[in-house]
């Protein structure tokens, strides 16, 4: 196994949590997931465009948007296990004022799991569905899906629609007749998204480990399986020396060590610091430290900025190579 050589250069890109990082105290490439210098990808949706700006075409702009960064995570809902799989990039476009209709399905799985969730046997015919349900509810409704619950034996999806009119019809024709699925279904106006923003968008921790996730898989992706412990490099910015203070004496204890102290001033939370710590990296440790860092530049009255580690890749001996 090998760690990878450094960079000609930077690469780091305004995805900034798939962007790999030019590190030039290790020399070598590193995974990083960043949250300020760039743009966040959540307040950034490619082709959109305001009424005020082009009328209708906004319109066909966020029916584009959609899909461009959907992701889920698990939570609970009512005290049940449930899955929450939303499309991130519409975040900076809702609410949107041409589709103020809140059209909600609720299709019941013919064979759930013991959880609640949805089984292997039917995520063939889900898909069929769900995909059946957007062209027929954006044709009918002017409708995009916004995003999908799944507990307690059944999947929600919600959509959001210029008008209801036939939209029960559209169901039943989708939802019953092809496909033989039991539903409700029900609709409401909605112009403020609150579905969206309030039920369906993550909360501020729950986009901590989202991110985290997309880190790991990167690294997965890169050939690194993640056995080795590694020191991990984390960032917290505040708006002045006494919070910076506070957090690192919060933190200490739990085996950090302060790599950099820093100011930048054209940044209202301006003095910077990064620590360091050698850990395992499985998912859970990686989101336990991370909650742990989050929750303690909160109570400084500070703001988590991410994480970095070494791409450790696993490759070939010269002599197995083919």
């Amino acid at each position: 196994m090998d760690v990878c050589p450094s960079l000609a250069a930077s690469r780091f890109a305004a995805d900034i949590y798939r962007g790999w990082g030019f590190n030039s105290h290790l020399r070598q490439r590193v995974a990083t997931r960043r949250s300020t210098s760039v743009v966040h990808p959540e307040i950034q949706v490619s082709g959109y465009a305001t009424n005020q700006e082009l009328g209708q075409k906004c319109d066909k702009n966020l029916a584009e948007a959609m899909s461009q960064d959907w992701t889920s995570y698990f939570c609970r809902v009512n005290d049940k296990l449930a899955s929450i799989r939303l499309d991130l990039g519409i975040r900076s476009s809702v609410p949107d004022p041409v589709r103020p209709w809140l059209l909600w399905i609720w299709v019941y799985f013919k064979q759930p799991r013991p959880d609640g969730l949805s089984s292997d046997k039917e995520f063939e015919n889900l898909c069929l569905l769900e995909d059946a349900l957007k062209s027929a509810l954006e044709k009918r409704c002017g409708a995009v899906l916004s995003g999908c619950v799944t507990t307690d034996g059944r999947r929600e999806f919600y959509f959001y629609g210029s008008t209801p009119e036939r939209f029960e019809e559209t169901v039943n024709q989708t939802v019953g007749l092809s496909h033989g699925y039991k539903f409700d279904c029900d609709k409401q106006q909605d112009a403020g998204w609150t579905q969206y923003l309030s039920v369906l968008y993550p909360s501020e921790e729950q986009r901590e480990l989202i991110e985290n996730r997309k880190l790991l898989d990167v690294l997965r992706e890169k050939g690194d399986k993640l056995e080795l412990a590694r020191d991990v490099s984390h960032w917290a910015r505040f708006e002045n020396q006494v919070d910076r203070a506070a957090f690192w004496n919060a933190i200490e204890p739990l085996g950090y060590r302060i790599d950099s102290e820093y100011e930048n001033p054209h940044d209202e939370y301006r003095f910077r610091i990064c620590i360091v710590r050698r850990q395992d990296m499985s998912a859970n440790a990686v989101d336990d430290a991370v909650i742990q860092l989050f929750r303690a530049s909160k109570a400084a009255r500070g703001q988590y900025d991410g994480w970095e580690c070494e791409l450790i890749a696993h490759t070939k001996p010269e002599n197995e190579a083919s």
